[in-house]
């Protein structure tokens, strides 16, 4: 699924950090941190050390899903 909803994103990779189960990515790589800046979708991307405006972010489910 891809995705601009930065609360949705951001929970995403909070879920890749701890849990493994989702991982956020763009074209480039894998993102690690979201952010807005003048209406425009800002990711970082994973070894690079600056800020990149992107359209969205594709969050895939990766592993197993836990019961709620």
């Amino acid at each position: 699924m891809q995705s601009t909803n930065i609360r949705q994103i951001k929970a995403a990779i909070w879920d890749q950090a701890f849990l493994g189960s989702t991982c956020g990515s763009c074209p480039l790589s894998r993102v690690v941190a979201v952010g807005k800046r003048k209406w425009q979708l800002l990711a970082l991307i994973r070894g690079w050390e600056r800020w990149y405006p992107v359209e969205c972010v594709r969050i895939e489910c990766v592993g197993p899903q836990l019961l709620q």
